[in-house]
């Protein structure tokens, strides 16, 4: 059973949630350019993110096993590193994760959910678009000339 919560202030197993989150976009290393802003946070900027952002938590027993985060930005809602342990992928917990999120941006009176996926994570971009998001458009990080990210949404 997998239960999802939102994480409180009595959480305090930062390194855990870090080591989830390398562990899950560990396989994009090789796959992206340019690398991941994941390689930016430490266990003081993850403190920050999860004050300044909704830390959803996906517990299997005792073990973490996934996690997102929800940035408000006024009518939207900005799903943000979506993370599922690699042994426990493709069992549905990130589906729990976004329904949640949904959940939690109807409560809030939201009008979208939006994302950024990279452009070489196509299985991503099929992931999200089983759960109703569609594509509305490309961005390219700094210094570059082509597309190197897709933005989706969900329509609330």
């Amino acid at each position: 059973m997998i239960d999802i919560v939102i994480a409180d202030e009595e959480f305090d197993d930062w390194q855990a949630l870090l080591d989830l989150l390398y562990a899950a976009f560990a396989y994009m290393d090789a796959r992206i350019d340019p690398p991941s802003s994941l390689q930016l946070l430490n266990t003081e900027t993850i403190i920050d993110k999860a004050r300044e952002e909704t830390l959803l938590l996906a517990w299997q027993g005792s073990r973490l096993v996934g996690c997102c985060f929800l940035k408000d930005l006024g009518e939207k809602i900005y799903l943000g590193k979506l993370a599922i342990d690699p042994q426990t992928q493709k069992s549905g917990v990130g589906g729990l994760l976004v329904g949640f999120a949904k959940t939690i941006a109807k409560s809030r009176n939201k009008k979208i959910i939006e994302l950024q996926s990279r452009i070489e994570l196509t299985e991503v971009h099929d992931f999200f678009r089983h759960h109703g998001f569609r594509q509305t458009g490309t961005t390219a990080h700094k210094g570059y000339d082509r597309p190197t990210s897709i933005t989706m949404q969900f329509e609330l």
